[in-house]
């Protein structure tokens, strides 16, 4: 399965009994989910791609990051190993607008923004509770405990509940900055939504 997107549309068709009229509707289902496969890179592919319908061929992505010049839409790459977030290229072309290029600038520096706090905050994260872990070990074996110094999801959830109280501050200043941060991209969009609009009744009306 392609671990880009996590569908195996294989399950609905051979596992369940769908009736004709059904099958054709569930074909385009596994038809546009796959479509969706030939906008990722460096995906890991251990079994072959359910065939689409219709005799269509359909990619799986691109075994390498892409030039952000050289393709025509977005690709997503594989999950970061600290942050779990997905990395993305943003795409362009000689005609991209001055517009266009301040909203694809902005969506890159707040996608490296995120990044980067996620993966200092995972790594935190991590390391405070192989600590956590660490000292229960210790104070299992120094207390003589015949519990192998297994820690339990009681004593677990008493780290993670520590942690969010520790960090809930930064956790509301992320929020809130992500919320800033979105509303200035929506607000770009919004803006080149607008500008490829006029641009395109512009030329209708000079045909």
């Amino acid at each position: 399965m392609n671990k880009c997107l996590r569908t195996r549309p294989r399950i609905l068709l051979s596992q369940f009994q769908v009736s004709p009229k059904h099958r054709e509707d569930l074909n385009q289902v596994v038809y546009h989910s796959q479509s969706q496969l030939q906008r990722c890179y460096a995906a890991v592919q251990t079994d072959p791609p359910t065939p689409a319908p219709h005799n269509k061929t359909v990619d799986v992505g691109l075994a390498e990051k892409p030039d952000p010049k050289s393709v025509d839409c977005d690709y997503i790459g594989p999950p970061d190993a600290v942050s779990n977030l997905r990395p993305y290229v943003r795409h362009f072309g000689d005609n991209e607008t001055e517009l266009a290029k301040r909203l694809r600038l902005r969506r890159i520096e707040v996608e490296a923004w995120n990044m980067d706090f996620w993966t200092r905050h995972n790594k935190r994260f991590y390391e405070e509770k192989e600590d956590f872990i660490r000292l229960h070990k210790e104070s299992s074996a120094r207390d003589g405990s015949d519990d192998d110094g297994e820690i339990s999801a009681d004593r677990l959830s008493e780290f993670y509940k520590a942690f969010l109280d520790k960090n809930w501050r930064i956790h509301l200043m992320f929020n809130l900055s992500w919320y800033l941060k979105n509303f200035d991209i929506l607000t770009l969009d919004a803006a080149v939504q607008i500008q490829n609009l006029v641009s395109r009744v512009r030329r209708r009306r000079r045909s």
